[in-house]
């Protein structure tokens, strides 16, 4: 059994989630880059982890062909880990397609799988998308790890946005998609959300790794956590009238 705790702060029925991790660089990742390709337009950065180790580590960083371009359409993925991203066949150009659109996937950028060196561990399926939905911000991506778990993100602590990512390798969020070991959760709804006293509140959460930054949560598909079998506990605490400390724990059973 997988034990899951969630601790929502509440303090005069205001709802709060814990601060998102310092996005300063971690001092045991390497963030440097051996060789880039000359860009046409400003590079957005994302550095993934995708061992358990925290050996390989692929650098993903987002171009325009064009400047005007209104997305994000090409992508150099570094699928040795080697650093170099002008290696032959790590540049990828996306395909626009308006009937996509309502999904946020009208510019789907597909690298494909992509094998852990040193091993015989192949994540499967691994495409980005750079145009989301109306109203929305980011750039999204999803994958099979280890051809088992769908894992997709990245996201922050509160809202159903999509990660921007950085702007300088020093600045990108670090993504480590691997689902196992402790998940962090987070509250996918548009706004933090007031919860009434002695009234019932809605609340949706997703889960996944945390990663390091304030927007590198990589979040696991509801299939992942077994309610009937998974324990899921939630602890709200509050301030009663007198200023007491209360709190209320209840096990979730159901998915969104």
């Amino acid at each position: 059994m997988r034990r899951g705790l969630l601790r929502v702060l509440c303090f005069c029925a205001a709802a709060a989630v814990p601060a998102a991790a310092d996005d300063g660089a971690p001092t045991k990742i390497d963030r440097k880059l051996a060789k880039e390709p000359k860009y046409v337009a400003a590079p957005r950065y994302a550095l993934f982890v995708l061992d358990e180790a925290g050996k390989f580590k692929a650098w993903a960083v987002f171009d325009k062909s064009t400047a005007d371009a209104p997305y994000y359409d090409v992508l150099y993925f570094d699928k040795n880990g080697d650093g170099d991203l002008t290696a032959p066949g790590e540049r990828f150009v996306g395909k626009r397609d308006a009937k996509l659109a309502e999904a946020g996937l009208e510019m789907l950028i597909r690298v494909g799988d992509v094998p852990v060196p040193g091993t015989a561990r192949v994540h499967e399926g691994l495409r980005f998308s750079t145009s989301p939905k109306a109203g929305r911000k980011g750039f999204w991506f999803d994958m099979s790890w280890q051809g088992a778990t769908e894992v997709s993100g990245t996201y922050g602590p509160v809202g159903i946005d999509t990660a921007e990512f950085a702007d300088s390798p020093e600045h990108a969020a670090i993504v480590t998609p691997d689902p196992n070991g402790v998940l962090a959760f987070g509250l996918w709804m548009e706004a933090p959300v007031e919860l009434t006293i002695g009234a019932a509140t809605h609340l949706s959460l997703i889960a996944g790794n945390p990663g390091v930054g304030p927007n590198a949560l990589a979040a696991v598909d509801e299939k992942f956590i077994d309610l009937e079998k998974d324990e899921l506990i939630a602890t709200v605490v509050a301030q009663d009238a007198k200023g007491a400390v209360v709190e209320t724990t209840t096990r979730i059973r159901k998915h969104c």
